[in-house]
């Protein structure tokens, strides 16, 4: 009789451990969502509201801000092609870097570069250091030539840079190219 009371339990314990091991394991077997009922909050509302009129006002931009962020979208200036939409339409950070990413060059939009900010530098196609020397005051085109003449190329590079809005390669490869003065 103690026999089948022992193997009475042992059974006991083994169908608990089954149950228990089975009830965990049914706990972590992947659910399918639930469906979510869509309920605006008030917030939501305002956020809704808000972003309809940043599509609106975007769609307001002057032609002069169209050509000034065309021509540093094209030049590769895209931060201050974003600081410049947001300021025009007044979007969210993530609302105009998401349109700079997109933003095509307009042909239709007047391109005022003599209006803008842009240099002769900024609208030729390729740099050449005699292009560049013109665009530059004669001050900073002498401290170029005393740069490249101390093999400070890096700091030229920065000054060129930093004068004309050039890119890095492109005001590297200007430097590279600048005439050594000759030495007496």
């Amino acid at each position: 009789m103690d026999i089948i009371i022992a193997v009475g339990a042992v059974i006991a314990a083994v169908v608990v451990g089954v149950v228990i091991i089975g009830a965990a394991l049914r706990s972590m077997r992947p659910r399918s969502p639930e469906p979510h009922v869509f309920t605006p909050s008030p917030t939501m509302a305002r956020s809704v509201a808000s972003s309809s009129t940043s599509t609106a006002s975007a769609s307001q931009l002057t032609p002069a801000a169209i050509a000034e962020i065309d021509r540093l979208v094209a030049s590769g200036h895209k931060i201050h092609a974003i600081k410049l939409y947001r300021q025009h339409t007044g979007v969210r950070l993530q609302e105009a870097k998401d349109r700079i990413d997109h933003w095509s060059v307009s042909t239709t939009a007047p391109h005022l570069a003599a209006v803008s900010n842009a240099s002769a530098v900024h609208s030729s196609i390729t740099a050449t250091p005699s292009s560049v020397r013109g665009a530059l005051p004669a001050s900073v085109s002498s401290e170029v030539d005393r740069l490249v003449s101390a093999d400070q190329k890096i700091h030229a590079i920065k000054l060129v840079r930093e004068h004309t809005g050039l890119g890095l390669k492109e005001s590297k490869d200007v430097v590279e190219a600048w005439p050594r003065p000759r030495r007496l």
